[in-house]
């Protein structure tokens, strides 16, 4: 039995005890504020929140006990109150030998979900989601969970679930510690390094482990195999690409594992989970510095997750500033770093763009300020942006933006009436509510470069798509923004969250806006793409530089 349960009904039985004594004083000094003693075994079913088949004998126990209210006889409040004690005693065993004591609802929680989103989710026909294949894969997962109680098992089965959508906008999150462990559970080992791919396909050690170089291995030495098979096999082969492809972001209080939904960043990061796979030891094949095959054997050191985490975290950071504040970074550049697309709540809150007003002048002011000293280009530093308000992408971009107007999206129209999303005879969504908007072209000339990663989502991914093809814009990154950008909704479970694409956003044709479908391709490319090889792998994990960048300004510097 868990704690508040044993004190429930110790403090019950107690006062059950104290009351059947209290009876016979009552009885002689007459108080009518006695009788609201007879309430106190309310107590009990307060400190046992929140309810529980088992508690069933403590709950009447309480109501048992109570009847003492509703008379004032000795020997009637004697038998109630001994009546509740034992029946309140008696949840000790009910407790103790039913199997599905406090037992946490997995499956209920599971078919919830599931009919919530096969009703709501909008991309089911651009993704072509087989929900009853789906269904069929991951509910008796979801069941085994439910039978053995495994918080671990059922966070795994949500990711996997939520990882085969391919879309950042769909995610499932419980308790930080059983995802964590869970986490840990599937990546495996720490060998002392992780493995990326490089631009040109090669895959190479990073994030090493000083205690790996005895051996050869520094940041940057290649790898041919893993375990005997190329390191892209045994990412296919790890655990962890079965149940959650791979991993998204971390947050404060939550742990989110999915899957990129454009196949470019998947490749990208396609390496990661190679270096989990293994023993207590694994057979890694590397190149020499002849350029022969070596192959050594590497100890595990400890779990995958943290070094993994470590890894992602390390090629993915931006410029480690505030959100909206600038920075110049040489004598003709300055740096507008954007981690989310909100300003403040009450612009967030408003679909009104003058809202905004007050942020497009301090932006503004703040660029005059550089243009003054002799700035001309800007980097706005996107990666990792979170996502949020398209109406402040918009605010953002019209300053930029060489002067003319400009068609973001559109909505698309809701019958508000049988609450559902109008599509046409075709069966695609019927767009509504055009969001434009008119470039002020603050630039005067001057360049615009957006740096962006695999995890610049939501709101991150429209500012990529409304300004890029702008003659004064380039989109560069070693990675494509994320390839997500429907609007969300959220669904509270009793044991966890769902969170998935439920509000409709367009292009100004009525197609869907950005999020990838059965191709896996959002349409929203880099123009530049920046080499991941050697030499950014020895600047970034030797050097803690941000390699990304430099390549930028030595981009700008040239032209």
């Amino acid at each position: 039995m868990n704690k508040s349960d044993i004190i429930a009904v110790a403090a019950g039985a107690a006062v059950c005890i104290a009351l059947y004594f209290f009876a016979g004083y009552a009885e002689r000094v007459k108080n009518t504020l006695h009788k609201l003693l007879w309430l106190l075994p309310v107590c009990a079913f307060l400190i046992s929140n929140p309810p529980e088949i088992s508690l069933l004998p403590l709950y009447l126990g309480v109501i048992t006990a109570c009847m003492g209210f509703f008379t004032e006889q000795k020997s009637l409040r004697r038998k109630t109150s001994a009546a509740g004690a034992a029946l309140m005693l008696l949840t000790v065993p009910v407790c103790l030998l039913n199997p599905r004591y406090r037992a946490k609802d997995y499956i209920g929680d599971f078919e919830k979900g599931f009919s919530t989103m096969k009703e709501h989710y909008v991309l089911t026909e651009h993704k072509g989601i087989d929900w009853d294949a789906l269904y069929a894969k991951y509910q008796p997962l979801i069941e085994e969970a439910d039978r053995e109680q495994d918080a671990e098992k059922n966070f795994l089965a949500w990711s996997g679930f939520c990882a085969a959508f391919h879309d950042g906008h769909v995610f499932y999150s419980s308790e930080k510690e059983p995802d964590l462990n869970a986490a840990r559970l599937v990546l495996g080992n720490d060998y002392g390094l992780s493995v990326m791919r490089m631009t040109d396909g090669r895959f190479a050690a990073v994030n090493v482990d000083a205690s790996l170089n005895a051996l050869g291995i520094t940041n940057g030495t290649v790898i041919t195999k893993w375990e005997g098979v190329s390191p892209d096999e045994a990412s296919r082969n790890a655990p962890a690409y079965e149940h959650l492809l791979l991993w998204t972001d971390e947050h404060d209080d939550i742990l989110i594992l999915g899957s990129y939904p454009d196949i470019d960043n998947e490749i990208f990061y396609s390496g990661l989970l190679a270096a989990g796979t293994g023993g207590e030891t694994a057979s890694v094949t590397i190149l020499d510095e002849t350029g022969a095959e070596q192959t050594v054997t590497l100890q595990k050191i400890g779990d995958y997750a943290d070094r993994v985490f470590q890894t992602a975290d390390i090629v993915d950071k931006g410029l480690n500033i505030g959100t909206l504040t600038w920075k110049q970074l040489d004598e003709t550049t300055a740096c507008l770093r954007i981690k989310g697309m909100m300003y403040d709540s009450k612009s967030y809150a408003s679909s009104d763009e003058t809202d905004y007003k007050q942020m497009k002048t301090d932006l503004r002011e703040a660029f005059a300020a550089f243009q003054a000293d002799g700035v001309k280009d800007v980097v706005i530093d996107l990666r990792n942006n979170s996502g949020g308000s398209p109406i402040m992408v918009k605010a953002v971009a019209s300053l930029f933006s060489p002067a003319g107007d400009y068609v973001c999206s559109a909505d698309g129209k809701w019958d508000d009436e049988n609450k559902l999303w109008v599509k046409d005879e075709a069966g695609n969504y019927v767009p509504d509510n055009t969001i434009s908007y008119q470039g002020e072209d603050i630039m005067n000339g001057g360049r615009v470069i957006l740096l962006v990663n695999a995890n610049c989502v939501s709101a991150g991914d429209y500012m990529v798509k409304v300004m890029r093809g702008l003659p004064n814009v380039t989109v560069m990154g070693f990675t494509e923004p994320n390839g997500s950008c429907q609007a969300v909704g959220g669904l509270s479970l009793k044991h966890g969250s769902l969170q998935f694409s439920n509000c409709v956003t367009l292009n100004p044709e009525g197609g869907i806006f950005i999020d990838s479908g059965t191709d896996r391709q959002s349409g929203n490319a880099l123009d530049i793409q920046i080499p991941f090889d050697e030499a950014a792998i020895h600047a970034i994990f030797d050097e803690n530089e941000d390699y990304a960048m430099d390549q930028v300004l030595n981009l700008l510097r040239a032209q």
